[in-house]
C-alpha cells in the first residue's frame, strides 16, 4: 500500500506542476537582461537608461536595402511604402520611430535627436545600400520577435523580389530575434532527441522494453515538477530563467537521473538474482546503493550551487536551478523507482527475466581482464593514462579567441549576413552603437573627447536624448550613441572599452560616465567570467573534497580523485580545442565554455567515481580482504553499469550538439568528450591503479575493519 502512495503522490505532485510548464517557456523566451554582469558599468549604464528616460531601455532593427548596382528611384518608392506599412502594421509593441534614409515615416523626432539623417549617412558610397530603422522604446526579447516578424513579413528579404531588391533585417532586434528563434525549440528538441537516444540506450544494456521505459518515465515526472517548482522560484524573485538554463536542465536531469536510476535497477537484478521476494530485493537494493546516489546528488548539486555566487547572469541563474532540478531527481530515484520496481517485481525486466541462481554469477570476461591489469600493472596502468591525459591536454596551451556574434550560429542567420553587408559599406560600429550615459553638463566635453581624441577608436558620436526634467529642474542625465570605426563584435572592439571609459571619465572631470550596449557587455562579461572562475573553482572543488571525505571517511582518496577528474577535464578542453580549430574550422570558443565544462565534467566525473569508490568502500569494510582486493572486485562488479551510466550520460551531453548555437554544440562536445574519458580511462583504470599502489594508505587517517 505505501508503495502506491508514493506513486500517487508523484502523480499528483507532476499533475499539479503540468501547467507551470508552459508560463517556464514563456519567462526564459525572454533574455534580455541574461547576459549581462551583475554589478558592472554596462548593467548600471541599462538601469539609469530605463529609470531616467522618457523611452527607457531603446531597441533598433536596422534594415538593409541592396541592389546591385545602386539603389533606383523606384526603390526609394519601395523603401517608403515598407515603412508606412510597418507604421500602419499595429503589431509591433512599443513602436517609436520608422524612418529611412527618405524621410521620418512615422513617430516623433525628439528635439535633441541629433543623430546622423538622410541620404548622405544612411546610403552607402556606392549607392548600393540604403539603411531604413525601427525603434521600439522597449529592449525585450519579446519585442524583438514581434518587430523582426513583422518587418521581416513587409520587406522583399535576403532572396529579394522580382525586380531584384534584397533585405536584411539586423541591429539589436534582428540579433535577438535570430537568437530567439535558434533556442525557441530547443526544449522540445532536446526532450524528444534525448529521450530517443536514451531508450535506445537502455534496450540495448537490459533488452526489456520495460526497463527501457521506467527509468525515462520516473526521470520525465521528475522533469515536471522540477520545471514547476523552477517557475515558482522565478516568479516569487527568487531567480531568472532562460532558454540556455532549461536547456541545461534537461540534459542534467536526463543524463544524470538515468544514471542514478541504472545503479538501483543493476542492483536490484543482482538482488532478484540472490533473493526470491521482489520486496525484499528493492530493500536490499535501495540500502546499498542510496547512500552512493545521495552523495553523488550532494556532489551535483554543491557544485551547481556554487555557480550561484558568480557575477555573470547566465551562470548565476543556472545554479539554483540546476541544483533543484538534481534534488528533486535524486528524491524521485529514491522513492518512485522503487516504488514502481516492487509493484512490477521481475516482470520489468521481461522478457530477460532475473531467476533465482544457486551461485554468483561468474565475472565478465571484459572486467576480469581489465581487473588483472590494474593488479599486476597498476604503476605502468597509471603512468600511461597520466600521460595520455596530460598531453591530451596541451591543446589548450595556444588559447583561443572569444566567439562574436556572428559566429554564434551553427549557420548564421539574417541578422549575421546584414551586418557584414553593413561593415562592408558603412561605419561598422553602426551595427552595435555604444551608448554612453554623462551629467548632461559633461556632454559636450565628453563628446568632443570620444571623437576626437588621437588613439579614440570611435568615428561619430551624436547626443540622443536627455533625461526628463523633473520639478522645474534642468535635465540631469544625456544620452549619446557612439558608432566605432570596426567590427563591433571584434575583439579589438571589446579590447577599447577600458581606453574608452577612461577618457570618459577624464573629460568628464571624474564624474560618472557609464558605457554601455553590446560592445561594453562584451568586456563586462569577459571580466565577470573571470573573477568568477576564481571563486567557483576552488570553491567547487571544496566542497566536492569534504562530501568524499565524509563519504570515505578519508583524505587521501578524495584528493586523487579530484585530481584525476582535473585531469580528464584538462584532456577534454585540450583536445575539444584541437578539433575545432584544425577539424571544424572554428577557432574561437564561447567565454562561458571552460567554466561551464569544468563544473559539469568534475561534478559529474566524480559521481562516477563515488559509485565505484562506495563499492570499494563495501568490499573493504566486510573484512578478511585487502584493500587491493577490495578494488578490484569492486571494478569487476561495477564495471559494467557504471561505464554504460557513463555512455548514457556522454550520449545525452552530446545530444547537445544538435543544437543550433555554437555556443552549446562546444559544451555538449566537450563535456561528453570528458565523460567518455573519464568513464574509459580515469574510472576504469587510472583510479583503480593508484587505490591498489596506496593500498591501506589510501584510507588515511581511518582505519577500515
Amino acid at each position: 500500500m505505501r508503495r502506491w502512495a508514493v506513486i500517487g503522490a508523484w502523480l499528483l505532485l507532476a499533475l499539479a506542476m503540468l501547467p507551470l510548464q508552459g508560463p517556464l517557456q514563456s519567462r526564459a523566451a525572454d533574455e534580455s537582461d541574461t547576459f549581462l554582469a551583475r554589478g558592472s558599468e554596462s548593467a548600471e549604464a541599462k538601469r539609469v537608461i530605463d529609470e531616467n528616460f522618457r523611452a527607457g531601455s531603446e531597441s533598433a532593427a536596422i534594415i538593409a536595402y541592396f541592389r546591385e548596382g545602386g539603389i533606383r528611384s523606384e526603390d526609394r518608392l519601395r523603401i517608403n511604402e515598407d515603412m508606412n506599412r510597418i507604421c500602419r502594421a499595429g503589431t509591433i509593441p512599443n513602436l517609436k520611430q520608422v524612418g529611412s534614409a527618405y524621410g521620418l515615416n512615422c513617430g516623433q523626432q525628439d528635439p535633441l535627436d541629433l543623430s546622423p539623417g538622410g541620404p548622405g549617412l544612411l546610403t552607402s558610397s556606392d549607392a548600393s545600400v540604403a539603411l531604413a530603422t525601427v525603434a521600439m522604446n522597449d529592449d525585450s526579447t519579446q519585442t524583438a520577435e514581434a518587430a523582426a516578424s513583422t518587418i521581416r513579413s513587409i520587406v522583399p528579404g535576403p532572396e529579394g523580389d522580382s525586380t531584384g531588391l534584397r533585405t536584411w533585417v539586423t541591429g539589436e532586434v534582428g540579433f535577438e530575434a535570430d537568437r530567439s528563434e535558434a533556442v525557441k525549440t530547443i526544449d522540445e528538441t532536446l526532450l524528444l532527441v534525448t529521450c530517443t537516444v536514451l531508450i535506445l540506450l537502455l534496450l540495448a544494456i537490459y533488452r526489456s522494453p520495460l526497463m527501457a521505459l521506467v527509468p525515462i518515465f520516473v526521470v520525465g515526472i521528475a522533469y515536471i515538477v522540477a520545471g514547476g517548482l523552477t517557475y515558482l522560484l522565478v516568479r516569487a524573485g527568487a531567480t531568472t530563467v532562460s532558454g540556455q538554463s532549461t536547456a541545461i536542465l534537461i540534459v542534467l536531469m536526463f543524463g544524470a537521473g538515468t544514471d542514478y536510476c541504472l545503479l538501483i535497477v543493476a542492483r536490484y537484478r543482482d538482488e532478484l538474482r540472490r533473493t526470491a521476494d521482489p520486496h525484499e530485493a528493492m530493500e536490499l537494493a535501495s540500502k546499498h546503493t542510496a547512500p552512493a546516489i545521495l552523495s553523488a546528488g550532494a556532489i551535483v548539486i554543491v557544485a551547481m550551487l556554487v555557480l550561484a555566487v558568480a557575477d555573470f547572469n547566465a551562470t548565476r541563474e543556472m545554479g539554483p536551478i540546476l541544483a533543484l532540478g538534481i534534488a528533486v531527481m535524486v528524491a524521485a530515484g529514491l522513492t518512485l523507482l522503487p516504488a514502481l520496481l516492487s509493484v512490477l517485481g521481475r516482470r520489468a525486466f521481461w522478457p530477460v527475466v532475473p531467476r533465482v541462481e544457486p551461485e554468483p554469477r561468474p565475472v565478465s570476461a571484459l572486467w576480469s581482464r581489465v581487473g588483472q591489469l590494474v593488479s599486476r600493472r597498476p604503476a605502468l596502468t597509471a603512468g600511461v593514462v597520466t600521460a595520455i591525459l596530460l598531453v591530451g591536454a596541451l591543446g589548450s596551451l595556444g588559447g583561443r579567441e572569444p566567439l562574436d556574434f556572428s559566429e554564434a550560429f551553427r549557420t548564421p542567420p539574417e541578422s549575421v549576413a546584414g551586418e557584414e553587408v553593413i561593415v562592408d559599406r558603412f561605419i561598422p560600429g553602426r551595427a552595435a552603437p555604444i551608448e554612453v550615459v554623462m551629467d548632461f553638463q559633461d556632454r559636450e566635453p565628453v563628446i568632443s573627447k570620444l571623437t576626437t581624441g588621437l588613439t579614440t577608436p570611435i568615428q561619430e558620436m551624436y547626443l540622443s536624448a536627455a533625461s526628463v526634467p523633473t520639478n522645474g529642474q534642468e535635465s540631469e542625465f544625456a544620452l549619446a550613441q557612439a558608432y566605432l570605426k570596426m567590427n563591433p563584435f571584434s575583439d579589438e572592439a571589446t579590447d577599447s572599452v577600458p581606453a574608452l571609459r577612461r577618457a570618459a571619465s577624464a573629460a568628464a572631470g571624474g564624474r560618472p560616465v557609464l558605457l554601455g550596449g553590446e560592445v561594453p557587455e562584451a568586456y563586462d562579461t569577459r571580466q565577470a567570467l573571470k573573477r568568477d572562475n576564481r571563486i567557483i573553482v576552488p570553491v567547487g572543488l571544496a566542497l566536492i573534497f569534504l562530501i568524499l571525505a565524509v563519504l570515505l571517511r578519508a583524505v587521501v582518496m578524495p584528493l586523487y580523485v579530484i585530481a584525476t577528474v582535473i585531469l580528464s577535464f584538462g584532456f577534454a578542453l585540450g583536445v575539444s580545442s584541437l578539433v575545432f580549430t584544425h577539424v571544424m574550422g572554428q577557432p574561437a570558443s564561447d567565454q562561458t565554455l571552460e567554466q561551464f565544462a569544468f563544473i559539469f565534467l568534475v561534478a559529474l566525473g566524480v559521481d562516477y567515481n563515488v559509485f565505484l569508490l562506495a563499492r570499494i568502500r563495501e568490499e573493504r569494510d566486510r573484512g578478511g580482504v585487502t584493500t587491493r582486493q577490495a578494488v578490484i572486485t569492486a571494478l569487476e562488479r561495477t564495471g559494467g553499469v557504471i561505464t554504460s551510466a557513463g555512455l548514457v550520460l556522454a550520449a545525452t551531453f552530446s545530444v547537445l550538439m544538435a543544437l543550433p548555437l555554437e555556443s552549446l554544440f562546444q559544451v555538449g562536445f566537450v563535456v561528453a568528450l570528458g565523460l567518455l574519458v573519464d568513464t574509459f580511462l580515469v574510472r576504469a583504470l587510472l583510479v583503480p591503479s593508484v587505490a591498489v599502489l596506496l593500498g591501506e594508505r589510501n584510507w588515511w587517517p581511518s582505519r577500515p575493519t
